[in-house]
């Protein structure tokens, strides 16, 4: 059994490389592709921040912080991201409010960046909800760090295959419309 992090908020930022080290040497992870992916982590706890941060750098990718949901699209507003993992317990503004949010501006935009929720709701009912509210896929805390590696390379994997069949029902319409027509 592959061990789990963010489990503990009461870990001390020494004690975080050595859970990582546990983690190499106990997990069995398959390593991504080389799609390395630009991340905004929506967390509040800090020590949750800086344990995921290291577990996705140390798959090759950027991550930028946001504390709660309000500033998570304060940055989306000033940068793009491939991928958002969004806690859902934050304070101002939570993850579900906030991805109901962004999946609104996207309405305006046509475009649909993925999101995952990272919680510690692992009740009956909190996927259903969390995907209700627009998330791409649902992560339960404890973090394993193969099941968030595996979900992430799924969720991207998939939407990239909707994006592209998307373009293909675009350009399939657009070729069936007479030339004079396109203006």
């Amino acid at each position: 059994m592959a061990p789990s992090v963010m489990a503990y908020t009461t870990q001390t930022e020494g004690n975080i490389e050595s859970l990582l080290g546990a983690i190499d040497r106990r997990s069995s992870e398959t390593p991504l592709g080389s799609s390395r992916l630009k991340i905004l982590l929506a967390e509040d706890n800090v020590i949750n921040q800086k344990l995921a941060v290291k577990l996705l750098e140390r798959k090759g990718h950027q991550v930028v912080v946001a504390g709660d949901g309000k500033e998570a699209l304060e940055k989306l507003d000033q940068s793009d991201f491939d991928l958002v993992l969004m806690d859902v317990q934050m304070p101002e503004l939570d993850g579900l409010q906030a991805t109901v949010e962004i999946r609104q501006r996207e309405r305006k935009t046509l475009q649909h960046i993925p999101i995952i929720a990272l919680t510690a709701h692992a009740m009956k009912g909190d996927r259903e909800r969390c995907l209700e509210a627009g998330m791409d896929d649902y992560i339960a805390k404890p973090i394993n760090a193969p099941v968030l590696y595996q979900t992430i390379d799924t969720t991207v994997a998939r939407l990239a295959q909707r994006s592209v069949a998307l373009e293909l029902i675009a350009q399939d319409r657009l070729q069936s419309v007479p030339p004079e027509q396109i203006a």
